[in-house]
């Protein structure tokens, strides 16, 4: 973990101005020298048919999983595989590339697995805030901005962005910075809709996250985000899923949030989106939908994973606010959460 966010007595949350700063990413992640350089290696990589995989932990695994369906877009289907960053440094891969995200450059399983992977003839590169601690001989893409929050939430922009830039490199143009600032601002633009949601879930005991196709990740970087800032137990899960033996733990105590912003097949997505908060309905469970417009000018995953993490964000801010959580030090300011902490970082 980084150093210890300052501890404040109420809002405006550090977490608050880590969101409306995110807009300022756009152009110094862009327009980094660092994604022609990977865009070259995993060009290389898929057509030697070597293995491409994006890792991660916690936040950064989710922005692992969201480059990997943003590159995905890109290059052949399925070249680019995200995994746990554990499993990762269990099981390295032989040779091809592995990109780890890892936004402070300090997280011990993702650097075990940057050193399995390496010690495989892998070649690694490190997408960091942090470039200064990245482990030597790494290719490394550096994001401008260290997240002062950790519910963090520049951590998990910055690397889909440089995913984005990478993927526009596959096609040899330099990515365009205009539609994904306009995403981003018209995200923020939709706060106030958010509170209303977040109204409707102040008083449950538990939420469901739930989401389909690249949706699902999404749904789960907001289970971590509520966790994280609120402070309330979140399960996420598919659409599909969740009609299939989840609901017997839930009651009207249990809130259900469903993300819909990915546009492939959305027809089939919405309508069974629509069945399952109909289902939830039955049980008198609050629901917020979170039904995302597709931004105009990106790719459809780009576009839904990036309209989703900003929506995933302030929903948790306005949960946070109702609830009078501090979300910037997840609980670590309190001795039993602190020596939890402790315990996790030891490995």
């Amino acid at each position: 973990m980084s150093e210890t966010p300052e501890l404040r007595a109420g809002p405006p949350w550090a977490m608050e101005e880590m969101i409306a700063a995110e807009p300022g990413l756009v152009e110094p992640v862009l327009a980094s020298p660092a994604a022609a350089a990977l865009a070259e290696r995993v060009s290389a990589s898929v057509a030697a048919g070597e293995p491409v995989v994006m890792t991660g932990c916690g936040t950064s695994e989710h922005a692992a999983m969201a480059g990997a369906a943003i590159l995905g877009e890109a290059v052949p289907r399925d070249a680019v595989l995200a995994r746990d960053a554990f499993e990762a440094s269990l099981d390295p891969q032989r040779g091809g590339v592995l990109i780890a995200v890892s936004h402070e450059s300090a997280t011990p399983a993702t650097l075990a697995a940057a050193r399995a992977a390496a010690g495989r003839d892998a070649e690694v590169a490190v997408i960091t805030a942090r470039p200064d601690r990245a482990p030597a001989g790494a290719l490394v893409y550096a994001t401008p901005l260290v997240d002062r929050s950790w519910c963090h939430t520049v951590g998990y922009l910055s690397p889909m962005l440089a995913c984005h830039a990478v993927a526009a490199h596959f096609a040899d143009r330099a990515p365009a910075c205009g539609p994904v600032r306009e995403a981003i601002e018209a995200a923020l633009a939709r706060r106030d809709t958010l509170g209303d949601g977040a109204s409707r879930l102040d008083r449950c005991e538990r939420l469901l996250a739930v989401g389909s196709g690249v949706d699902e990740i999404t749904a789960r970087e907001l289970a971590l985000k509520i966790e994280e800032g609120a402070h309330v137990p979140v399960t996420p899960l598919g659409v599909e899923k969740v009609l299939h033996g989840h609901l017997p733990a839930a009651d009207a105590r249990t809130g259900v949030i469903v993300v819909l912003a990915d546009p492939h097949a959305q027809e089939r997505r919405a309508a069974r989106a629509a069945e399952a908060l109909r289902a939830t309905g039955e049980l008198g469970m609050p629901s917020v939908l979170l039904q995302l417009d597709e931004p105009a000018g990106l790719p459809p995953a780009a576009g839904a994973l990036l309209a989703g993490a900003l929506a995933a964000q302030l929903l948790t801010l306005e949960l946070v606010h109702a609830r009078g959580t501090n979300p910037d030090l997840i609980r670590r300011d309190e001795e039993p959460y602190r020596r939890a902490a402790e315990v996790a970082e030891a490995g």
